[in-house]
């Protein structure tokens, strides 16, 4: 009897051998415009080079006083000035403010030196040549954006793993950085193994069902800002399961393989890895869905194979849980962060195995509710209507009904 698949790694020994069998691996990196840099990830921290703004800078159209010369101020108690200048917002102010007087500014209008506020048109009556009165008492620093108080030089701004957004290229535009360096999207491969499989496209006959894996896989990566440069459909035949591994070691970063990772008599994911490698290093995680993964490493072409189960949801759950987390910790990319929710009703697990369990997070008046989706590995439905998953550890035998747990937003 064959026992290999009694003989698993943990989730985290998986993960711990990934890492150290690919220390050499490590992601491309390009520099991209700033105005194409939308959905990449940062490859190193965007350090602010100078303030922002350079200037003291007035927030309104107004006029620059000494803060104190407003105090008690209002309707029935104006306050008086003598307008000593104007500045235009494309000028610079190289008059200075004293005691009692003022300094016509504009929105943007860089704020004379002396000066502590600035008082709001709309709070001011001009009654003489070149005198105005105000309404209104300002505080220290009131209507001002102080030297760096938007960026300030030395500032991280970006931080490497960040997946950049339109405010981050905005960021980018105000401190006049033209381009920035990114990770080159990983190159993925992904090859759907299985006799009974049928392209979505084909009429289904006697026993075949249709390739869910490869499409899925497909959009996953992709979702993760991966580039899928292959996607194909192979019989469960060593030799076509070697020719198209062996093609695609060459040009791809990861090749994802489902179907074929167990021990059956047509089972020979593990086979043709061990040939093509010979650096197969995981046949087995303690995991349900998910357990007969298969993880392989070239290391000649720096190759990451991950050999999946064929059931879809045990299929996409290992991508995330193992690839997905790997890629995450090269390039520093963060998942989103887990929701605390209280489970809906008590759920069993298979003690000697971690369980993930797709739930779905439903608000109620103290936080959310997760409510378990129990599903066969083979249903695809069951992620469909999953919000995130529940980690259970494999040493636990379950979650009692108001338990808290974290769920992983998918």
């Amino acid at each position: 009897m064959n026992i290999e698949l009694l003989h698993t790694d943990t989730l985290t020994q998986a993960r711990e051998k990934l890492k150290n069998e690919t220390k050499n691996f490590e992601l491309k990196v390009h520099r991209v415009a700033c105005e194409e840099a939308l959905g990449c990830i940062c490859a190193k921290d965007v350090i602010a080079e100078e303030n922002v703004p350079p200037f003291r800078r007035s927030t309104v159209d107004g006029y620059a006083i000494i803060a104190g010369d407003s105090y008690g101020a209002g309707d029935s108690n104006p306050a008086f000035y003598q307008v000593t200048g104007h500045v235009n917002i494309e000028e610079q102010a190289l008059m200075t403010v004293d005691v009692g007087e003022a300094v016509q500014v504009q929105t943007g209008s860089m704020v004379p030196d002396g000066a502590t506020a600035v008082l709001m048109v709309e709070y001011t009556e001009q009654y003489a040549d070149g005198k105005i009165i105000g309404y209104k008492a300002v505080s220290e620093d009131e209507n001002i954006i102080q030297v760096g108080e938007d960026m300030a030089a030395g500032d991280c701004l970006i931080q490497r793993g960040r997946e950049i957004n339109a405010r981050d290229i905005g960021m980018m535009a105000a401190l006049g950085i033209c381009d920035i360096e990114v990770y080159v999207p990983p190159v993925v491969t992904i090859i759907s193994t299985g006799d009974e499989l049928a392209d979505i496209r084909e009429p289904l006959t006697a026993s075949k069902i249709r390739d869910i894996n490869s499409y899925a896989l497909t959009a996953e990566a992709r979702r993760m800002g991966m580039t899928v440069r292959r996607r194909l459909r192979v019989r469960d035949d060593e030799k076509e399961i070697f020719q198209a591994v062996s093609q695609s070691v060459k040009d791809s970063d990861i090749i994802l393989l489902s179907g074929g990772s167990s021990k059956g008599s047509k089972d020979y994911t593990k086979k043709v890895l061990e040939e093509l490698t010979g650096n197969v290093f995981t046949h087995g995680i303690a995991i349900k869905p998910g357990k007969p993964t298969i993880l392989a490493y070239d290391r000649e072409y720096r190759t990451v194979i991950a050999g999946l189960p064929g059931h879809p949801v045990a299929a996409m759950m290992m991508f995330r849980l193992v690839i997905i987390h790997w890629y995450c910790e090269k390039s520093g990319l963060q998942m989103c962060p887990p929701y605390m929710a209280k489970i809906s009703e008590n759920v069993s697990s298979n003690q000697g195995r971690e369980t993930c369990l797709p739930v779905k997070l439903v608000r109620d008046a103290d936080g959310f509710m997760a409510k378990p989706i129990h599903a066969k590995s083979g249903s695809i439905a069951s992620l469909g209507k999953a919000d995130g998953y529940v980690r259970i550890p494999r040493n636990q035998e379950g979650l009692n009904k108001g338990a808290f747990v974290w769920v992983e937003v998918l």
